[in-house]
């Protein structure tokens, strides 16, 4: 087992590597570790590299399925097909994305907190979004453009935006994030008081 990767090349799969330490279930994401060709079980915030399909002691070797095709890992809570799952304690998924996570890919099918679910591998070592802020902003002026003051917002974040309640006949409006806040772009002048715009805005972990 210690030299079926030895050669140069690609793999179709997966790859053997060396457990860093005790891996007591199969089917768990794991991550890189310290040194070449070993990998740990990963954890919530840990980027996973692919999941284990065995048991084995530390410094065994033990093959390490790839994304790219289906495969199948542990759940730390009840999952139902068709949600997008993210890295979660001890190696497992969860449908819910925590501070940090990255995703994992979409369930195929349901599963039951602890049990094995087969996983697509959309996005796979992503970041997840979550959303980092939302509000209503009402607008101040008669002008079609108005800006949102908020502080803390970067290049990679995404503002969504939409007209809650029109002050004439403004019907849409978009929304572009700057490092000065939100700026909200409607197709009509807007009124004060009266046009109100429903905001969020995303942003990868």
């Amino acid at each position: 087992p210690a030299f079926c990767n030895i050669a140069e090349g690609t793999h179709a799969g997966s790859v053997t590597m060396k457990a860093a330490e005790a891996v007591d279930s199969q089917n768990l994401l794991v991550a890189a570790g310290e040194n070449d060709g070993e990998f740990v079980i990963a954890s919530a915030s840990k980027k996973p590299i692919g999941v284990c399909l065995d048991e084995g002691a530390k410094g065994e070797s033990v093959s390490v399925a790839l994304p790219g095709c289906t495969f199948v890992c542990r759940t730390s809570a009840n999952v139902s097909a068709g949600d997008s799952l993210y890295t979660s304690a001890g190696g497992k998924v969860s449908p819910v994305a925590g501070d940090g996570a990255y995703k994992v890919g979409v369930a195929l099918c349901s599963a039951a907190a602890g049990c094995p679910v087969e996983i697509d591998p959309q996005g796979f070592g992503e970041r997840a979004w979550q959303v980092h802020s939302c509000g209503l902003y009402v607008w101040t002026g008669s002008t079609s453009s108005e800006t949102l003051a908020s502080g803390g917002l970067g290049e990679g974040d995404i503002a969504f935006a939409s007209v809650a309640a029109a002050g004439g006949s403004e019907k849409s409006v978009s929304a572009a994030v700057s490092e000065n806040g939100i700026t909200f772009s409607l197709d009509a002048a807007g009124t004060a008081s009266s046009t109100k715009i429903a905001w969020m805005v995303l942003r990868k972990n």
